[in-house]
This record gives C-alpha cells, sequence and structure tokens, in this order.
C-alpha cells in the first residue's frame, strides 16, 4: 500500500522477539513510500490501570526515541499511554522528530478530559506537530473477564473515544474526529512552523542547558 500510493505507513503491531526470549513488545513499524521497513518504535510506558493492567504481557522498550528520516518530515512515535509522561514527548524532538504520532486505545473517564489537551501541550512545548490517534467503538468479547481490580467480570473494555486530532507548534489544531464513528484526518502541515516557533520564543537551549533537569 506505501508503494502503491507513495505515503509513508505507521502501522501499530504486536511483536514478539524470536531474539529475545519470544518477549511481547507494543510496537509501531513505519513503511516508506517505496514500501520498505524503515524500522520500529516500542512503547516507553507500560500502564498498571485497571484493563490496561499491561505489565502482565508487555515489556518497556530497548529502543529509547527513534526518529525516523522520512520523505515528509522526520517522525518519532509515541505510543498510546508513552503521551501521559512529557519527558516521552521531549525526546523524541530533541532527537529531531517534527512530527510525532501517538497511535493509542483508550477509553472513557479517566483519559478523556486529558485527550484534547495533551498532544496539544506537547506540540507546543517541544515545538513540533503531534498526531492524537485513538480507536474507535466498542469491542464485545465472548467470555467475560476481570483484571484484579475488584470490579465485577464484563465482556468489554469500554468505549474507546476516537476523537483524533492533529496539534501544531503554535497552539493550533484540527478539529477532532468523531468519537463514534471511523473517520480520515487530511491536513497539510508546513514543518517551517516548527523552526518559526523557535525562533519567535527563542526556545533553543545549549547542550549545557540541559544539566539543569
Amino acid at each position: 500500500l506505501a508503494a502503491k500510493y507513495g505515503i509513508v505507513i505507521v502501522n501499530p503491531i504486536l511483536e514478539r522477539d524470536e531474539y529475545k526470549d519470544d518477549v511481547i513488545w507494543n510496537a509501531a513499524v513505519v513503511i516508506s513510500q517505496t514500501g520498505n521497513v524503515m524500522g520500529k518504535s516500542r512503547k516507553n510506558h507500560i500502564p498498571r490501570v485497571g484493563d490496561f493492567n499491561e505489565s502482565t504481557y508487555y515489556m518497556e522498550s530497548t529502543l529509547g526515541h527513534p526518529v525516523f528520516e522520512t520523505s515528509f518530515g522526520r517522525i518519532g512515535i509515541n505510543i498510546c499511554f508513552g503521551r501521559h509522561h512529557p519527558q516521552n514527548w521531549m525526546m523524541f524532538a530533541l532527537n529531531g522528530a517534527e512530527i510525532i504520532f501517538n497511535p493509542s486505545a483508550t477509553i472513557g473517564d479517566l483519559s478523556e478530559p486529558l485527550w484534547g489537551i495533551e498532544a496539544r501541550n506537547a506540540a507546543i512545548a517541544n515545538h513540533c506537530f503531534t498526531v492524537a490517534i485513538n480507536r474507535v467503538g466498542t469491542e464485545i468479547f465472548p467470555n467475560e473477564f476481570t483484571s484484579g481490580d475488584g470490579l465485577p467480570a464484563h465482556h468489554d473494555f469500554g468505549h474507546f473515544y476516537g476523537s483524533s486530532y492533529i496539534a501544531a507548534p503554535d497552539g493550533s489544531r484540527t478539529p477532532a474526529l468523531s468519537r463514534t464513528k471511523d473517520g480520515v484526518l487530511i491536513a497539510e502541515m508546513d514543518l517551517n512552523l516548527c523552526r518559526q516557533v523557535k525562533d519567535a520564543w527563542g526556545f533553543r537551549v545549549s547542550a549545557e542547558g540541559y544539566s539543569f533537569y
């Protein structure tokens, strides 16, 4: 598909690592517009919250914060729960990312009030574009399950609220997609804005300056 349509694809996958005792990673593969695999990014922060107690099957990434030089710009992939960690966004930006994608599968009450804020704030703080992507709908499982949190057994995780959007380094953003239906978001990103925002605000910090942190 990437080669056929001349696009770059960020494809989330479940990766089983046969070279490391069959460890399972929550990962995303980057496929270039020529159809070649450019590399992969793995989830850096594993949630331990309710049904999303992923530490029982995923491990934290060992790849750090890779950035991929594509034909359309330098991209990083901050997978799902990583959006709650400001340092995660920062490291992708420090490694040169102009666009940071945040592919997610997230639900309801705890995270939705933050959804429209976190990626937008990250775009401003790190003078880059961010793409907040969320699954939409409710998946019903045939068998009940529990998560060791004391709640009754249930057949679903809850509603994945979609609402995907793109934020720019100047704080502007697109309208969100639907909470309830699949959708496609098409937007133009002028990557010059990353540099222009740095210049306007004097955001650059010397290498020595980072030692403060």
